[in-house]
């Protein structure tokens, strides 16, 4: 018999068909974090279930001195679920936790799980507003970024989490959008999420306000500092600094 090393938990009861689900990981300027992190406190989002894996860490995260699972599931009531991490993913979990994603997002009939994530900038400092770039799996998502009026990320590579969880999608013929916005590639980056929470605006018909998280922005970096370390050092394992070696656009 194989052996299970992916659970979701607490979400049995709960009916997801026909949600968007986001996807915040870290990875490029914690971007995806930090949004999913924001976007979960703006709406006042319950949690809902989390995920287990033989494959992560022994990793429990304490809040208001209740124990948590680091990888966890939110709900807005509606249509809206978000799936965020407080840790960083080892390279051995992350096949297995996209995978996973994947396939139980298209069991459970979810309509679009969108990954968020940065794009490293060499000339980041130099960008006011960062620009969002989309990738998209069939021509449908194609249409809705279109519609949003989302740049098609058009040439490059993706490498790491993100990626893994596009080709598991793909697999599973689970439609999904990849979202990517200009960030640093070594520093916690809330300016790309803004921007990133701002296209989800546009693309879902939300309406989170960045006005906090750009005022927060120096405390966020500040206490996101620990988790932008072990970050960087899985982006190196992952090879992921050579990609800025790539011409045009590249992630």
């Amino acid at each position: 018999m194989e052996r299970e090393t992916f659970r979701i938990i607490g979400m049995e009861g709960v009916d997801v068909k026909g949600a968007k689900l986001l996807v915040g990981i870290p990875d490029v300027g914690l971007v995806g974090v930090i949004a999913t992190s924001h976007i979960v406190q703006s709406l006042k989002m319950k949690e809902l279930g989390h995920i287990d894996s033989d494959e992560v860490p022994p990793i429990v995260v304490i809040h208001e001195n209740e124990p948590k699972s680091p990888i966890r599931f939110y709900g807005d009531g509606g249509n809206l679920l978000v799936l965020t991490t407080e840790i960083v993913l080892p390279p051995t979990a992350i096949f297995t936790v996209s995978r996973g994603i994947a396939r139980w997002a298209k069991s459970q009939g979810v309509d679009l799980v969108i990954g968020l994530t940065g794009l490293a900038t060499p000339n980041r400092l130099e960008i006011e507003k960062p620009a969002v770039y989309g990738v998209a799996t069939n021509p449908e998502t194609r249409q809705i970024l279109g519609k949003a009026g989302i740049k098609p990320f058009e040439e490059g590579l993706l490498v790491g989490t993100y990626a893994t969880l596009l080709r598991e999608c793909l697999r599973a013929e689970q439609a999904n959008l990849t979202l990517l916005a200009e960030a640093h590639l070594q520093f916690p980056d809330p300016g790309a999420s803004a921007s990133i929470i701002e296209t989800l605006n546009r693309l879902l018909n939300l309406n989170v306000d960045v006005g906090e998280l750009l005022d927060k922005a120096e405390e966020i970096r500040v206490k996101a500092r620990e988790l932008m370390k072990r970050t960087q050092e899985q982006l190196r394992s992952l090879k992921k600094i050579q990609e800025q070696e790539l011409p045009g656009i590249y992630v």
